[in-house]
């Protein structure tokens, strides 16, 4: 096993010194910000360009209408002013009043493994994952629905932070509804915040900060769906532990460290200066790699812990106030006013099941207006996605043909989420998205412009692939 790992890192660190004509993000002077860009309200575009490479699934090209990436102003997790850079898609035959913010699982300390950076196919193995989440985007766009996913850490790659990530997430919709003369996207859109994983850390947050820091987008959103629901850091960090993805606790304690200073210095003090030279590994690498370099390593427990006082780090300042800070549901009057779709595996070994319902108690305790919580009894981290993505797109795609939420809270168990009403239909869809894609055909509700009468195909008419 740990020969085929070494095998395995080897391959990726072959690949990564690949060269390729794409500016990583760290590089590229599209994502530094312009002088004065302070004074701009929040969710203020500050440049555009059309996506500077070809967007691709994993190895297919994706055939979209138009891809645009935005500089918007936005603020970190202490109210100071940043920039974000977001990515927005517009498919084939768009509905300019639909509109779905998807989050990718980053999952990284490092800039270069920003999403915008991934979907254009910038070192294909070392931002794999989020490639691989542009299926599920593309199942939103063969609906019509534009698309619209933030790179929600910033520049600074605050992994794990809920503050940064609900702020970008909240300004990266801000700005892609002032963006109808660039994508066509209206300004009245009604849209839909989804994420899965470490992209349903962002989601969940923004949907909390809305109604006190995005009030306005009231009138816009209407609904979140979270899959795999991080609400935890701590919960998340020690499951993890001394696992297969051990690396996960590694680069999100990494990617705080990137927004509190005193947490980058306590580090260097925590660990022995061998161990920490290890750990340090976590700032420059994206979720493969972390999996691939930290397997089964122990951060907290054994003679070869790297954290010198074990667990209780947790608890020691400064740490527990930062994870205290990025806690979700620790203030119980800080919930979301838009309607909650949750789906979750209970056998979760890697975001624990337990914290996600602990959140749905607290909501719901708190008079939640409408929280359904889809658990699933035979799904974990990774089979949920399988699982419980189709519900989720069933849901979202409830939400923009007008039929009632829960009122209240509702949770329902199933055997699992694929029996959960609509997804068979949802999953047709992802299919259809996904034959479109592999074939090299244009993605959207006929994007391929084909003329129908009576339900008998007559001619197709000519259309341009991006």
């Amino acid at each position: 096993m740990l020969k085929f790992l070494v095998q395995l890192i080897l391959l990726v660190q072959l690949v990564v010194s690949l060269p390729t004509t794409l500016l990583p993000p760290s590089q590229d002077s599209f994502y530094s910000a312009p002088d004065g860009y302070e004074s701009a309200e929040v969710g203020t575009i500050l440049a555009s360009r059309v996506a500077p490479a070809q967007i691709k699934s994993v190895v297919f090209d994706v055939h979209v209408k138009g891809v645009w990436q935005l500089l918007v102003r936005s603020t970190d997790s202490f109210g100071n002013p940043n920039v974000i850079v977001t990515t927005v898609f517009e498919p084939y035959n768009a509905d300019p009043s639909k509109l779905v913010t998807y989050q990718v699982a980053q999952d990284s300390a490092n800039l270069d493994c920003a999403p915008s950076y991934g979907f254009t196919n910038g070192e294909l193995i070392r931002n794999i994952v989020g490639e691989a989440e542009t299926f599920l985007i593309q199942q939103a766009l063969d609906e019509g629905y534009y698309v619209v996913s933030p790179d929600y850490e910033g520049l600074k790659s605050v992994f794990t932070g809920g503050l940064q990530a609900g702020h970008a997430v909240l300004d990266s919709l801000r700005a892609t509804l002032k963006s109808g003369n660039i994508t066509g996207v209206s300004s009245s859109a009604k849209t839909v915040v989804w994420g899965y994983s470490g992209g349903s850390l962002a989601s969940g947050w923004a949907a909390a900060l809305q109604p006190e820091y995005a009030p306005e987008l009231a009138s816009n959103l209407i609904g979140v769906a979270l899959g795999g629901w991080v609400t935890n850091i701590t919960a998340t960090v020690t499951s993890v532990n001394a696992g297969i993805f051990s690396g996960l606790g590694a680069s999100g304690i990494a990617g705080l460290s990137n927004e509190y200073s005193e947490l980058y210095d306590f580090l260097k003090t925590a660990m022995p200066a061998d161990k920490y030279a290890l750990f340090a590994r976590a700032y420059d690498n994206c979720l493969v790699e972390d999996v691939l370099e930290f397997p089964f390593d122990d951060f907290f427990y054994g003679s070869d812990r790297y954290f010198t006082n074990g667990i209780s780090v947790l608890n020691t300042s400064p740490v527990a106030e930062i994870i205290q800070n990025n806690t979700l549901g620790l203030i119980a009057s800080n919930m979301p006013q838009i309607p909650v779709f949750v789906y979750h595996g209970q056998l979760d070994g890697i975001v624990p099941f337990a914290q996600a319902e602990r959140v749905y108690d607290i909501w719901c305790a708190a008079g939640i207006e409408s929280f359904e919580f889809a658990v699933d009894e035979t799904a974990g981290h990774i089979t949920e996605i399988v699982q419980g993505s189709g519900a989720g797109f069933a849901w979202i795609q409830n939400r923009f043909n007008g039929k009632k939420v829960v009122s209240g809270c509702q949770r329902t168990n199933r055997l699992s989420n694929l029996f959960y009403p609509g997804t068979s239909t949802s999953i047709a869809i992802f299919l259809d998205a996904l034959v479109k894609n592999v074939l090299g055909l244009n993605i959207g509700p006929n994007g391929e412009n084909l003329v129908i009468d009576n339900g008998s195909l007559i001619s197709k008419t000519n259309s341009t692939q991006s």
